[in-house]
């Protein structure tokens, strides 16, 4: 039923579908399986519907995506990682439970190369990839995401103004520097004060 809605959606304008905590490529598989089934019913109904089937991604908010990046990247269209849930789902903390929320650090070294393995996968599949999440609205964290590769980032209209102007303000070769020195340290303290001086 949601694919024939968005199907529907897709002849009025371009669209995208993208796949909330997706964990193996086999669940990307059967979403394009539906879809092209519901895509051929349609077109039996001449129902009004886009000349082609819309581009379908899946999100990277768990370890088990992030960890499949190089397969995912051979049946996806696109990458979006979720970076509150990667978080959370790869440290095993809820912000919301107040007895552990101060674990809760999306400079987790563990985190970030959770990351660096999914953009370097959409990459070398040249596949778009983006980032949302707190993450991407934090102009502190957008040298990194640069420097890693990242060039689409989602985020709230309030951090737009503060993030281009750091974009603005950034070359592309010193956040290339600075991604590789983050990369290599072990300390999410020491993560924390590199991207402070950045």
């Amino acid at each position: 039923t949601q694919l024939a809605a968005i199907l529907r959606a897709a002849a009025l304008g371009p669209l995208r579908i993208l796949l909330p905590m997706i964990s193996a490529p086999q669940e990307v598989a059967a979403v394009r399986v539906a879809l092209q089934r519901v895509y051929r019913r349609l077109k039996r109904r001449k129902v009004a519907m886009p000349e082609e089937l819309p581009a379908l991604g899946c999100m990277i908010e768990v370890p088990g995506a992030a960890l499949a990046a190089d397969t995912l990247s051979q049946i996806c269209d696109f990458f979006a990682i979720g970076t509150n849930d990667l978080t959370m789902y790869t440290l095993a903390i809820d912000r919301g439970e107040e007895q552990v929320a101060h674990l809760y650090n999306p400079l987790h070294p563990a985190v970030l190369r959770l990351i660096q393995f999914t953009t370097e996968a959409a990459l070398r599949a040249r596949i778009p990839i983006s980032v949302c999440g707190e993450m991407a609205g934090e102009p502190r964290f957008t040298p990194l995401f640069l420097g890693l590769g990242i060039r689409e980032l989602s985020m709230g209209a309030q951090a737009l103004p503060l993030v281009k102007r750091r974009v603005l303000g950034l070359k592309s070769s010193q956040a290339r520097a600075l991604a590789e020195q983050v990369m290599r340290e072990t300390d999410g303290t020491r993560i924390a004060g590199l991207l402070a001086e950045s």
